[in-house]
């Protein structure tokens, strides 16, 4: 029996290594690449036209070609739909959790540096033909002063600024300040971990209660460096996509992770299919890059997402465990999405990049 047992662990191992490897190749062959923590690094290449074979097998995911309707360009100064939003939740200084930055060349870089150039290539690449409502999104104990939101308006219509008041932006279900030391990873910041909270349950329901029915997010290092010749969020709507990413990328979740997701299957069984559990469970790890998506807002605020997202926020493990936004939405995707809803977007350029020099960012950190 012992033997067995071995034999049988073995070729599970054997998958697993094999299906990471093929996972890597899958990803070097769509053109992009990520090196974890120290340099993330999206590049789109225009040629990659394939379905490929995988666990992303099924989601559309090409070049433009004649499977899917584009909706034509308006000219600049185009419709101007109040349903679509474009969202940073912005640091104007040293990130919290990263301090200091720089750039690849060693330059000193901070968040409002960052931001503007982001938004210079936003608004040069896509908002200038396709207007859309551009929020920044901000803690309310961190808010930048007059000048700096006056600065990033000029020549940028439809730019908002938005304080995150307590309701959005403080520590959940009698979580203290002074137990942040006892969680996992206590080097990544109660704001990092608040923005976790925002970014995978709470916007839904702020965006939804403002009347947007779709978002694309951003972050202050996300740069569009090509243009984007179509209507994204037009895309979406007529080819009845409700989530959208740019990347995909390998982030596990836990074992805490897994066994909450395993109790909501045994719960609820009939939420999710048995094609796409089985999917979901060849490797639980493989997810999309969120730092870019688009996502329908009435997805993740109704059964079984919404349940879903519940139970994963009142477990506390965004905050104990440091569990992402990443893991959370790549999850809620995976299991309640046909991979027909999802779209990989490969036809422009798009640039992540974080350089973290601190030793908090590499894996060798038991807590870190």
């Amino acid at each position: 029996m012992f033997a067995k047992n071995q034999q049988l662990k073995k070729q599970r191992l054997r998958r697993t290594i094999s299906f990471r490897w093929l996972l890597i190749l899958f990803i070097i062959i769509a053109g992009g690449c990520q090196i974890s923590l120290f340099i993330n690094y999206h590049v789109t290449s225009n040629n990659d036209t394939g379905q490929h074979n995988s666990i992303l097998h099924g989601i559309s995911g090409t070049t433009i070609n004649n499977h899917f309707q584009i909706p034509s360009s308006p000219p600049r100064g185009g419709v101007h739909k109040k349903t679509d939003a474009i969202v940073y939740l912005a640091q104007f200084g040293n990130h919290s959790s990263y301090g200091a930055q720089t750039d690849a060349n060693h330059r000193a870089i901070t968040g409002l540096s960052k931001l503007n150039k982001s938004l210079e290539l936003l608004y040069t690449n896509y908002v200038s033909q396709f207007p859309t409502d551009v929020i920044i999104f901000y803690d309310q104990h961190n808010a930048p002063d007059v000048n700096t939101m006056e600065e990033l308006k000029q020549g940028r219509s439809n730019l908002q600024f938005r304080s995150l008041d307590k309701q959005w932006w403080s520590l959940p279900y009698k979580l203290q300040t002074w137990q942040h030391r006892m969680w996992a990873r206590p080097q990544f910041s109660i704001g990092y971990r608040l923005m976790m909270r925002w970014f995978a349950v709470l916007i839904w329901k702020y965006l939804d209660i403002e009347g947007y029915t779709h978002c694309m997010r951003l972050d202050d290092d996300s740069y569009i460096l090509s243009k984007i010749e179509y209507n994204l969020f037009d895309y979406m709507r007529i080819n009845k996509k409700r989530y959208g990413f740019r990347q995909p990328v390998y982030e596990p979740g836990g074992n805490e992770f897994d066994a909450l997701v395993d109790k909501y299957l045994i719960d609820y069984p009939n939420s999710s299919s048995r094609e796409l559990v089985d999917l979901y469970n060849q490797d639980r790890g493989v997810g999309f890059y969120n730092n870019f998506h688009i996502g329908e807002v009435a997805f993740f605020l109704s059964p079984p997402a919404s349940t879903l997202l519940r139970i994963i926020d009142e477990s506390k493990l965004i905050f104990t465990q440091r569990l992402g936004d990443l893991v959370i939405q790549s999850t809620v995707v995976r299991l309640f999405l046909e991979p027909n809803e999802v779209h990989w977007f490969r036809d422009f350029t798009y640039e992540h990049m974080t350089v973290c020099r601190k030793d908090k960012c590499g894996f060798k950190i038991p807590k870190g």
